[in-house]
């Protein structure tokens, strides 16, 4: 399991609004970072050795057990990187493709922009890797996808506290770019990753990590209008596939996930299979790496992005809830479209329902608890300042849970 660092704990003592949500021996600590060019000697920060120093200290302060990494260009620093990690305990994997080259091997791939993981050893096991959409029919994720920057998957039993899982860590690098054709571009490779997710892993316990080059609350791209480019997957949450954006709150408190760009690009989304092992508010960007590298913004030497970090509780102590279909729980809410009321009709006897309704960033607009909902009836919600546009309905008893999106005209 985990080691506890001795100055680790140092600054727990001295800076203790640092430790929240740092990692623990009894979840899954997983962090997503673009390490900008890591060993390039022509971008990204001028001093390779200084920035491979710095992201060694950083990993060991972070101590999570899963990193996805992007922007790898020297592998050989990686396997440094691991080694100072210790190897018996750490493994990782690079992108046997990038941007221009799909075979993993010449100057081009030695010089691009590689995906990576390093893992816990001691947690994960049966470890398989595999490039997503590499050969889709399409025809055109290899363009979407910045010229063959596939999302590169990891598949693994992690095991906590003898409890397993079986997780896939996805991680992306999304197109670059502010116009509209990047946004186009985008927005094609995530619906196409999203359609494939939702057939050949429709069950599984789905992680997409990474830098997505495009915020989730909004798209940064002028003039492709306000949604995101990852709209297929932030407002997919109705069908038995829906994910949940666990970063999009970030982005609406105003955080950023760079040092010289206003918006939180770097996100963490998960599939509802494992929205029940989340930690609430555990998704984070971890500016505290200050504490370790002082001069990190002052002279950008390790990367002009955060990490970024969630965390996860196998046993599923947390919310333990399982989602189903609104029609299989015997719920159905209308109209919709909506204007002014919403009704919601329950078709079973339902017992310590906990009904809200949210609006697309996860706040709460409405919340009402009922002892007993009779078979045939209907509850109704009205008079709620809304203004046009998504709304999520979530009902909750002790055994389940459903969510119905809806529209408000």
């Amino acid at each position: 399991m985990k080691r506890i660092l001795p100055f680790l704990f140092l600054f727990a003592v001295i800076i203790p609004e640092t430790t929240t949500a740092q990692s623990s021996a009894s979840t899954l600590d997983v962090v997503s970072w673009n390490i900008e060019w890591f060993g390039d000697v022509n971008n990204g920060p001028s001093n390779n050795d200084l920035q491979e120093a710095n992201a060694k200290t950083i990993m060991r302060y972070l101590d999570a057990d899963l990193y996805g990494l992007v922007e790898v260009v020297d592998s050989m620093r990686i396997r440094r990187l691991v080694d100072s990690l210790g190897n018996t305990e750490f493994g990782f994997a690079i992108s046997p493709f990038c941007s221009g080259n799909t075979t993993g091997t010449g100057n081009s791939w030695l010089t691009g922009q590689k995906l990576a993981f390093i893992y816990r050893k001691s947690i994960f096991s049966n470890v398989s890797l595999r490039g997503l959409l590499r050969a889709s029919l399409s025809g055109i994720a290899n363009v979407n996808w910045a010229s063959g920057r596939f999302p590169y998957m990891l598949s693994a039993t992690v095991t906590i506290n003898n409890v397993s899982k079986n997780i896939n860590f996805i991680v992306i690098h999304g197109k670059a770019g502010s116009t509209i054709p990047d946004y186009d571009k985008r927005r094609g490779g995530a619906q196409e990753l999203k359609d494939s997710l939702d057939v050949y892993y429709p069950s599984a316990l789905n992680m997409i990590i990474g830098d997505y080059n495009d915020a989730l609350n909004q798209t940064i791209s002028s003039g492709a209008g306000p949604e995101t480019s990852y709209q297929p997957i932030v407002v997919d949450s109705t069908d038995a596939d829906h994910y949940k954006s666990i970063t999009l709150p970030l982005a609406v408190a105003g955080q950023t996930s760079m040092l010289n760009f206003p918006n939180v690009v770097d996100n963490h989304i998960i599939s509802n299979e494992l929205e029940p092992y989340y930690v609430p508010g555990s998704a984070q960007i971890r500016t505290d790496v200050i504490n370790v590298v002082p001069d990190y913004v002052t002279t950008q030497n390790t990367s002009d992005h955060y990490p970024v970090f969630s965390q996860y509780n196998l046993s599923g102590l947390i919310t333990a809830v399982p989602d189903i279909p609104a029609q299989e729980l015997g719920v159905v809410a209308f109209p919709n479209p909506f204007s002014g009321t919403i009704n919601m009709k329950a078709a079973k006897t339902l017992s310590s329902v906990q009904l809200n309704l949210l609006n697309m960033q996860g706040q709460i607009i409405s919340s009402n608890h009922y002892g007993l909902i009779n078979a045939g009836s209907i509850i109704q919600l009205h008079n709620l300042p809304l203004s046009k546009g998504i709304y999520f309905l979530q009902l909750q008893t002790k055994q389940f849970r459903t969510v119905i999106k809806l529209t408000h005209l």
